[in-house]
């Protein structure tokens, strides 16, 4: 006698597997579609250093780059402002989402982060008006589930180097 259908025990498994295959191919769709938010976020971040070293050589001031980590804020402000009334030139900015700035290290960001919404703005950089830097950088930011990219600061030349960067960016 020929079955109509089928038995709950085969329905269950089918839908098991289309379950486990859908847990997989989903960070590879994100990756796809959304394939250069890390090179985003490594030119924002690059600009935002070269910015900010270029308006403490034209403003003959030190300026400094903050972020907050495990946000994806950053600020550009003047570092003086103790003994120069001026409040003098700022600029806020996003890391592209859902980067997020990370402590430095290596291996993979926790695929279950979230940026951190408000928090304490941290000194990363200052740069000093004759286009050097107060110390070397290390800065570190990335995508959750993705290896962390870091930026090196040469601080007598002002150079940024690229450390790291995720495979596939």
């Amino acid at each position: 006698m020929p079955r109509s259908g089928f038995t709950l025990l085969e329905m269950i498994l089918v839908m098991m597997l289309i379950v486990i295959a859908a847990s997989f191919a989903a960070p590879m769709m994100d990756s796809l579609l959304h394939p250069n938010q890390v090179g985003a976020a490594i030119d924002a971040v690059r600009t935002s250093f070269e910015q900010t070293r270029a308006r403490a050589m034209e403003e003959g001031r030190p300026f400094r780059f903050s972020v907050v980590e495990g946000g994806d804020n950053y600020k550009i402000e003047p570092d003086d402002t103790d003994v120069n009334p001026d409040e003098g030139f700022t600029v806020t900015g996003k890391l592209p989402e859902p980067c997020l700035f990370v402590p430095n290290g290596t291996g993979i960001i926790d695929p279950g982060t979230t940026a951190s919404q408000g928090g304490a703005l941290k000194s990363v950089a200052v740069f000093l008006p004759d286009g050097t830097a107060r110390d070397d950088v290390d800065l570190s930011f990335g995508r959750p589930g993705l290896a962390r990219a870091t930026l090196r600061l040469r601080a007598i030349t002002g150079a940024v180097n690229l450390m790291s960067q995720p495979k596939g960016n």
